[in-house]
Parts: C-alpha cells; sequence; structure tokens
C-alpha cells in the first residue's frame, strides 16, 4: 500500500523549471513535504485523482476518495476505469466502516475486517504517509531541482534513480522523465500533479509508458459525511 501511495504522490510535476539554488531546493522541498504530512493528518477530505497511462493500450483511472478519521476510520473510495474506448464504471470500489473492509471488484461483492489489511480501530492515514520516516537529507535527495511562484505553485524535478528505486527495489523499473507540481494552501497540498516516463522489463518483454496522475484535494476537515452504498451488509463474509 505504501508503495502504491508513494507511486501516486511521486508522479506530480511540469515542464519548464528554472535553475535555483541547493538551499531553494531543500527549503521547498521540506516546505512540500510539511505540508504533504499535513494534508495526511485531516480529520476528513475529499480526494480526486484522474491517473492516465499512455502506452500500447492506453488507459485512464478515475479515483474519488472520501475519508472521516476523527473517530474510527470511515474511507470510501470508488473507481472508474476507461480502456479500449469503453467506460467501466465501479470497477474498483472499497470502504471501510465499523472496523470492517468492504469490497466491489466488477460486481464481486466481499467483506472482511480491517485488521487483516493491518488497520487498527484507531488507524489513521498518517500511516500510509510513505515518507513520513525519511530524514531531512533523505527527502531532499528525492529532488534534483525546485522552483516556487508566489501563488504557492511548487515545481519539481524528481530524481530518476530515487524514484525508480521506490517504485521498484528489484531493478526491473527505471525513469527516463519525472516532474511533480504541487499547490500549497494553508500549509495543505490542494494539488497535484506528476508526469514521468517509465521503463519496464519484465523477464524478455519490456514496456515503456508515460504516466499523469493529478489529484484535487477538497473539503479538508468539512467533509459532512462519507457516502457508503446501501448494500454493505450483503456483501459475502
Amino acid at each position: 500500500m505504501k508503495k502504491i501511495t508513494g507511486f501516486i504522490i511521486s508522479l506530480f510535476l511540469c515542464f519548464s523549471l528554472s535553475a535555483c539554488s541547493g538551499t531553494d531546493t531543500k527549503q521547498y522541498t521540506l516546505e512540500f513535504f510539511n505540508a504533504l504530512h499535513h494534508t495526511f493528518q485531516a480529520d476528513s477530505a475529499h480526494i480526486r485523482a484522474d491517473i492516465l497511462m499512455d502506452q500500447d493500450d492506453p488507459g485512464e483511472i478515475l479515483a474519488d476518495l472520501c475519508f472521516d478519521q476523527k473517530e474510527q476510520l470511515e474511507l470510501a473510495l470508488t473507481t472508474d476505469l476507461k480502456a479500449g474506448g469503453r467506460t467501466q464504471n465501479n470497477f474498483l470500489d472499497f470502504y471501510i466502516k465499523d472496523g470492517r473492509t468492504y469490497l466491489n471488484s466488477l460486481g464481486t461483492k466481499t467483506q472482511s475486517t480491517a485488521d487483516k489489511i493491518g488497520l487498527s480501530a484507531d488507524s489513521k492515514l498518517t500511516n500510509l504517509d510513505p515518507f513520513l520516516d525519511m530524514s531531512d537529507d533523505e527527502l531532499e535527495k528525492l529532488f534534483t531541482r525546485a522552483e516556487k511562484e508566489e501563488d504557492g505553485t511548487y515545481r519539481f524535478d524528481i530524481d530518476e534513480h530515487t524514484l525508480a528505486s521506490i517504485l521498484d527495489s528489484y531493478g526491473s523499473v527505471t525513469i527516463d522523465h519525472a516532474v511533480l507540481e504541487a499547490k500549497i494552501e494553508d500549509s495543505i497540498v490542494t494539488y497535484m500533479k506528476l508526469d514521468c516516463d517509465i521503463h519496464q522489463k519484465i523477464s524478455s518483454t519490456s514496456i515503456d509508458s508515460s504516466v499523469r496522475a493529478v489529484i484535487h484535494v477538497s473539503d479538508y476537515d468539512t467533509l459532512q459525511s462519507v457516502p457508503f452504498p446501501d448494500d454493505l451488509s450483503s456483501y459475502k463474509k
């Protein structure tokens, strides 16, 4: 789960970055990650993500996530998949409520307990922050260049070797280009965009793809309720 989270977060950048000093890079890097940690600590929020994978068979994942962790963690994640000119709504839906998990995978509905995926009754999304335990020096090495605009928009060049090792410790993934763009408002990351070109080799098969992920965060600490389907009790145990 941490690798997936790290992958999605790491894919957010843009083009035409101007040079800046190493001091600025470190300062902007720490400002970004401090805001990212703060965002993970939200009592509640609404997150929308659009992940576009451009390869031989392009695909797009549209994800909608609502969570409330003021008391027990409640979470609703729904995803739609676009591929081959078709759209599959509710491709993979996942819910956490009252210490139980619920999964709807293309109409197959099952439920289990949250502890089976490593979550206790008082778990917080902060536990899924893949950068929380990294030192400032380790965080600084993630980016090779940074710039900041007056409106609070940050742009970073990501170190390709570091990102590749985060995505795959076996060395089958190489990154040719990776840029992250983020908007920080009131110490909260409200927008991120990651662009990267990925080369993956599995046995004798090579796959080249470009990935763009865009994330919007809203309703920080103000989400009224988490939307659950009415039939969770019917999901098979």
